[in-house]
């Protein structure tokens, strides 16, 4: 970059951005291709944090195991890398889908082979005064009948949840239940560091009573 003072220019220079990489731990590949709708599975550099070097996320699979991948997110503010683990509650095969990123959001999910189509989407963002990943949301849907759908959304800035419940008629149409609720108990508490088995099984309980 230059600006031009009198008849002298005057070029400012500034350090190229530079990524922070993920590091694969051995008997790990990247995913690249969805093994839920075989769409491209890509790596993901965003500034996700509060410096001016792009982080970077990706989904890895073990390469002697059907159902172990991880959500690997390298943070250069940090210097430090975070595993999550997908798990599944019935120790079905899973299948991830591509990671996305919307107003700073990070989302990640997965399907269980079956459950139904049981299926979890989660929702991460950087928080700045916490210098942490804190989960803002987390949505699940499976099929409860052949006829019924059950749809959820878990608001964890806000506490505020909703699920849907979609019934299928034989002759095309549908119809749709709505039911809003609020619990504070991971209300902004929920952070990358508690994302286990149990704590996805403490928020796919959020909202049960609608089920």
């Amino acid at each position: 970059m230059f600006k031009k003072l009198g008849a002298t220019l005057l070029f400012l220079t500034f350090p190229a951005l530079l990524i922070a990489q993920v590091k694969i731990r051995k008997g790990y590949a990247e995913l690249t291709e969805s093994p839920a709708s075989g769409k491209k599975m890509e790596k993901i550099s965003l500034f996700f944090d509060d410096d001016l070097r792009k982080d970077e996320a990706v989904i890895v699979k073990h390469q002697s195991s059907l159902s172990n991948y991880k959500l690997l997110i390298y943070l250069s503010s940090l210097n430090k890398q975070f595993e999550i683990d997908l798990p599944s509650t019935n120790d079905f095969q899973i299948y991830p889908i591509p990671l996305t990123l919307k107003n700073k959001a990070l989302q990640f999910g997965y399907f269980e082979d079956g459950t139904s189509a049981f299926g979890r989407f989660i929702k991460l963002r950087y928080d700045t005064p916490s210098k942490k990943i804190k989960v803002i949301g987390y949505d699940s849907g499976y099929r409860a009948l052949p006829t019924e759908h059950i749809d959820k959304s878990y608001n964890l800035l806000t506490g505020i949840y909703v699920v849907k419940r979609t019934y299928y008629k034989a002759d095309g149409q549908t119809k749709t239940q709505s039911f809003t609720g609020k619990n504070d108990h991971f209300k902004n508490m929920v952070f990358i560091d508690n994302l286990d088995l149990e704590m996805f099984n403490n928020l796919d309980d959020v909202g049960s009573k609608y089920e």
